[in-house]
C-alpha cells in the first residue's frame, strides 16, 4: 500500500507527518485499499483555489479535494489535496487539533476515491459517520 506524501512549502512542519502517514495507512488497510498507489499533497490556499476552479468551477479554496486517477497507471488510484490553511480554519470550529483535522481530512479523501459522497443528508451521514468510525481507529 504506497502512499506518498507531498509538501510544496513544508506545510506538514505543522504536524507529526509520520503518525499521519501511520493513520493514513492503517485507514486504507481498515477500507481494503491494497496494491494500490495514493498520493497526498499538502498545497497552499492559492493553488487549492486554482484546482477548485479548474476541476470544479468554484472560485474559492477548501479543505480538500481529491481526484481518482483513471490514466494509464493501473496502481495510482487517486491524488487528495489537502490546504493546511484551510484545515487550520476547520480547527477554529471543530476544535480538533491540526493532526486530527488533517487526518481527518486525509480519510474523507479516500472515502471520495471509494465513490462515497456527500450530496444528499442521508449521503452524509453515511459518509460522515464512516469516516468518524475510521478515524478512531487509527488513534
Amino acid at each position: 500500500m504506497p502512499l506518498n506524501i507531498y509538501d510544496s512549502n513544508f506545510y506538514t512542519k505543522k504536524i507529526n507527518k509520520s503518525i499521519f502517514k501511520s493513520r493514513i495507512l492503517k485507514s486504507m488497510n481498515h477500507l481494503k485499499i491494497k496494491n494500490k498507489i495514493i498520493d497526498i499533497s499538502f498545497i497552499s490556499q492559492y493553488m487549492m483555489k486554482k484546482i477548485n476552479y479548474k476541476y470544479r468551477k468554484i472560485n474559492k479554496s477548501t479543505d480538500v479535494l481529491c481526484f481518482l486517477h483513471n490514466g494509464p497507471d493501473k496502481y495510482l488510484m487517486g491524488e487528495i489535496f489537502i490546504s493546511i490553511k484551510d484545515a487550520e480554519k476547520n480547527c477554529k470550529k471543530t476544535k480538533n487539533t491540526l493532526l486530527n483535522e488533517c487526518s481527518l481530512l486525509g480519510i474523507h479523501g479516500l472515502l471520495h476515491l471509494l465513490g462515497y459522497d456527500h450530496q444528499t443528508l442521508e449521503e452524509r451521514k453515511v459518509m460522515l459517520n464512516l469516516q468518524d468510525k475510521i478515524f478512531e481507529k487509527t488513534k
